[in-house]
């Protein structure tokens, strides 16, 4: 696993099974930490570019996944190699499948009430035996949840006791909800935390699912611009250009650098 960094903000280059192997560590040792999980896009770097707040949150994250097209693009602009994409939708899966095989409880925490209890379905109908359970805080503003709320969930924390929480809150409210809630998830026993962003629309069907190039390609983001325009036209037109920027003059910057170390020698 190498750790090349974009925009100031380090990532992880793995691969499915180095991951999968990863988690299913954590889940036999039940270490008490909690492990969190960010799958970064392009929105995600050019964010924690002008939020220090949210790039805190990341750096203190222990797995930075490069989900997005464009993040991949952005490294490999830079000259690093074997870039795997990670995207959230199949960490999923892969997820329910550990907690399938180790008899553990999983989470599905934020989206809409009717796409969490369909995904918790159609998940454990996938995985036989698997308790999946859900909780959609919809009208949740920020990352800070009412004391209300905070005690619905700590009760459901209580009863289900899941090892994986997968926080589908979106982009940067699921990062900052983990990290703020950090102590609350570990003292329930939760030992991994992952945001999905819309992961569960893909699984219930509320967001079509790609064409198998389109997902090879890296083309999501342009599948849910094209299903929710209204929400995601105006940061995204804000947003990708200041990352298309910020890369290219890094990935320039790189390259010139190797250039005169290399003229040095």
């Amino acid at each position: 696993m190498t750790q090349p960094s974009l925009l100031g903000l380090s990532l992880h280059i793995i691969t499915r099974e180095e991951l999968r192997a990863i988690l299913l560590d954590k889940l036999k040792r039940e270490g008490p930490e909690l492990t969190a999980i960010a799958t970064v896009n392009a929105e995600c770097l050019a964010l924690a570019h002008q939020d220090r707040g949210y790039r805190d949150a990341l750096g203190r994250f222990q797995l930075r996944l490069i989900d997005g097209v464009g993040v991949a693009l952005g490294l490999r602009l830079k000259g690093v190699k074997g870039v795997e994409r990670l995207p959230g939708r199949q960490l999923v899966p892969l997820l329910a499948s550990l907690c399938q095989q180790q008899g553990c409880s999983l989470l599905l925490l934020g989206s809409r009430g009717w796409v969490a209890q369909e995904a918790a379905r159609r998940l454990a109908t996938s995985f036989p035996g698997l308790r999946a359970g859900w909780y959609s805080p919809s009208t949740l503003a920020g990352p800070k949840m009412p004391q209300a709320m905070e005690e619905k969930l700590a009760g459901l924390l209580k009863r289900l006791r899941p090892k994986v929480v997968l926080v589908a809150l979106g982009m940067p409210k699921q990062e900052l909800w983990i990290d703020l809630y950090r102590p609350l998830l570990e003292e329930a026993g939760v030992l991994v935390a992952v945001g999905i962003g819309g992961a569960l629309d893909y699984l219930v069907g509320a967001v079509p699912n790609l064409p198998i190039r389109g997902g090879r390609w890296g083309l999501e983001w342009l599948f849910r611009l094209l299903a929710q325009p209204r929400k995601r036209l105006g940061r995204q037109a804000e947003r990708l250009p200041l990352f298309i920027v910020l890369s290219i003059a890094e990935a320039v910057k790189a390259r010139l650098a190797s250039l005169d170390r290399g003229r040095a020698l």
